[in-house]
């Protein structure tokens, strides 16, 4: 019994000594997928390059590991190339299909590139040559584990609705198979589910799927963030606030939770706490270069422009190549009012930007980034081109007229606004623009015509009418016809609730008016009109004894008194 029991205990230690490599492989390859998922890229590229040091011909090693570039690609398509991300996925699977050629996966991957690409007619022979290293009874020599199996179809699946290819025939087909031979395996619920929200549109059918996934494996973190993703979707914040709050519990590690619980606490405006799990999705993500930007675009989204300087100069300190930082440092020293950076920056954004990157947005800035340099010759013309690339926003245009007024370009001004006259987009304050731009250049009949349409907009805007009233004393500069008499009297009645406020104005019309009324008495010699001047003399002074206005108003008093006595 004593050798029975010695020899047991060596073959026990023997076993031991054999699986533990294996098993601290398996367990190290599951967590490198699971840093992936996390998306902590880099750390998770760094544990692919160690598994492949110890099983340099292991062919799901290469296919995760080009995976996780893909997945960096997906996370942020905006800021980070496609084709770097493509190129190094693609050397990866390539290499796969050589040291690991019975392995499907890499086939798969390779198809998955072309399918992003646009490509299905490249894809499909990838495909194909997978399905050959599947077990089927035509490929009745071929030996593939069944989780390998339904694996490898489920990721077939899966690059299709990465690709936002909407053949839902091939992948409900694909998922279907997998489910006939591993029903348990969660992962085609969760693929089944983004196919139907993707490309179906069908939240309802997505939200079966992502429980039944949930089921099978109550930790599964992706199943709950979808979960939280389509509630969000649906504008059912505190239920997708729940889901998040859940996927922290289940695991405090995994970043995408914080970064969706930072995104819909800024939607409702709880802006210290967004930022406090930015930064926690940003701390998880450790050197993840594109979860940094990440939170500087909240951090922009939040206006919190300083704080975005800050970490975009973090960025710069290792990786100036990334040219959407220039945007965002030209967007944030703008907000912030130091205009002169903000145009150093969009210039050097748009220095070496292909057109296809250049946003509506990016020549808004470069146009009142301009203006706010003075430069106002240039502004009209960028805020010009960024509404031709916008032409929802045709107050653009009234900002490039404004640019052209104040450097005196009139006409250049007045072609501007007809634009937004011509597409029936002007607003009441662009016609005033246009009328006292026409007053500026002395086209007083103009002037008055206008500001006519535009007192009829806006009846309570003051300064309306003291242009309007302005043009015609220009119309009738010896005051004898009294064409602004109505339009200062109008002036006098519109600014009656604040006169200290519009004392200039008033005071202005006063003084016409005891004008126009010392010119009717020297006509007719009214003695009533005679009074009528002077009382309006007595109001100029009243305002300001000591403006000249005021000594001109005490002349004719003085002239006027000596004949009504």
């Amino acid at each position: 019994m004593m050798n029975l029991s010695k020899l047991t205990i060596r073959i026990h230690s023997l076993l031991i000594a054999i699986l533990a490599p294996v098993l601290m492989f398996a367990q190290d390859f599951q967590s490198a997928i699971q840093l992936t998922k996390s998306e902590q890229f880099t750390l998770a590229g760094k544990a692919f390059q160690e598994l492949l040091k110890q099983a340099p011909n292991n062919g799901d090693v290469y296919y995760y590991y080009g995976e996780n570039y893909l997945s960096k690609y997906f996370s942020d398509t905006l800021s980070i190339s496609y084709k770097e991300m493509a190129d190094s996925a693609s050397r990866l699977f390539e290499t796969g299909t050589q040291v690991d050629p019975t392995n499907p996966l890499n086939y798969i991957g390779l198809g998955e590139i072309n399918l992003i690409k646009g490509d299905r007619g490249k894809a499909q022979p990838f495909f194909d040559k997978a399905a050959t290293l599947f077990p089927s009874k035509a490929n009745k020599g071929v030996t593939l584990p069944a989780d390998k199996h339904a694996n490898a179809l489920i990721r077939m699946a899966n690059a299709y609705v990465r690709a936002d290819i909407a053949d839902t025939a091939v992948v409900f087909g694909l998922l279907r198979n997998a489910e006939k031979i591993n029903s348990k395996n969660p992962e085609i619920y969760i693929v089944r589910g983004d196919a139907y929200i993707y490309l179906l549109n069908e939240g309802s059918k997505a939200i079966t799927n992502y429980n039944m996934a949930q089921s099978l494996n109550p930790t599964s973190r992706v199943a709950k963030l979808r979960i939280g993703q389509l509630w969000l979707r649906a504008k059912q914040y505190q239920l997708a606030l729940n889901n998040y709050e859940e996927v922290v519990k289940i695991d405090s590690t995994f970043a995408p939770a914080y970064r969706e619980l930072g995104f819909l606490l800024s939607k409702a405006n709880r802006n210290q706490d967004a930022k406090k799990n930015f930064k926690k999705f940003l701390q998880l993500s450790k050197g993840n270069t594109t979860a940094r930007i990440q939170y500087i675009n909240t951090l922009l989204d939040l206006q919190d422009y300083q704080e975005a300087i800050n970490e975009i100069n973090i960025v710069l300190a290792s990786d100036s190549s990334n040219n959407d930082l220039n945007r965002a440092l030209a967007y944030s020293y703008y907000e912030i009012g130091q205009y002169d950076k903000g145009l150093k920056y969009i210039r050097k954004f748009f220095s070496v930007s292909p057109a296809e990157k250049i946003r509506p947005s990016d020549m808004v800035y470069y146009g009142r980034s301009l203006a706010k340099n003075k430069l106002d010759s240039l502004a009209a013309e960028k805020l010009i081109s960024a509404y031709r690339m916008d032409t929802s926003k045709p107050e653009l245009l009234s900002e490039a007229a404004t640019s052209y007024t104040k450097i005196k370009s009139y006409r250049k001004s007045l072609d501007v606004y007809q634009m937004k006259v011509d597409l029936n987009k002007a607003t009441p304050m662009d016609f005033y623009n246009i009328g006292k731009i026409y007053y500026n250049i002395g086209e007083y009949q103009k002037s008055d015509s206008v500001l006519t349409i535009f007192n009829e907009m806006q009846p309570t805007y003051v300064q309306g009418f003291v242009y309007r009233a302005r043009a015609n004393v220009q119309l009738d500069p010896d005051s004898r016809l009294g064409l602004a008499k109505p339009v200062y009297e109008m002036i006098l009645e519109k600014s009656r609730a604040d006169t200290v406020k519009y004392a200039k104005d008033r005071m202005e019309a006063f003084s016409y008016l005891a004008y126009y009324y010392f010119l009717q008495y020297n006509q007719t010699k009214d003695k009533a009109t005679a009074l009528q001047s002077i009382a309006l003399c007595e109001r100029i002074i009243a305002i300001d004894p000591n403006d000249e206005k005021s000594e001109k108003a005490r002349q004719i008093i003085d002239a006027l008194k000596k004949v009504v006595k």
